[in-house]
């Protein structure tokens, strides 16, 4: 991990977070080897950990995120799905970022 990227993680983070956060992570590194199958089912799990979450359950966006995922992930490891899957948690980290903050 880079310094840029500890300087822009809060210090304190619940289970959501870390695992926004690490599904994060392993996205980028997909984005680079689209086709690693073992990265990929870790991916799977942390996203199947997050719909699971009762904070993702109550909100409207992220549920719509996590299924995306889902069927993103069930297809082919290509470069096309390893971008939807940072957009993704891209998208994730932002929302939660947000729910931290008490705008959302």
């Amino acid at each position: 991990m880079r310094a840029s990227q500890e300087s822009t993680r809060p210090r304190h983070m619940d289970k959501l977070g870390t695992l926004c956060h690490q599904g994060l992570d392993i996205a980028t590194y997909l984005f680079q080897v689209p086709d690693d199958d073992s990265e990929r089912e870790k991916l799977a799990l942390i996203v199947e950990a997050i719909g699971q979450d009762p904070l993702v359950k109550g909100r409207r966006e992220f549920p719509k995120i996590v299924d995306e995922m889902r069927e993103t992930l069930a297809g082919p490891g290509t470069p096309m799905s390893a971008e939807a899957l940072n957009d993704g948690f891209e998208r994730m980290v932002k929302l939660w970022h947000t729910t931290r903050s008490g705008l959302f």
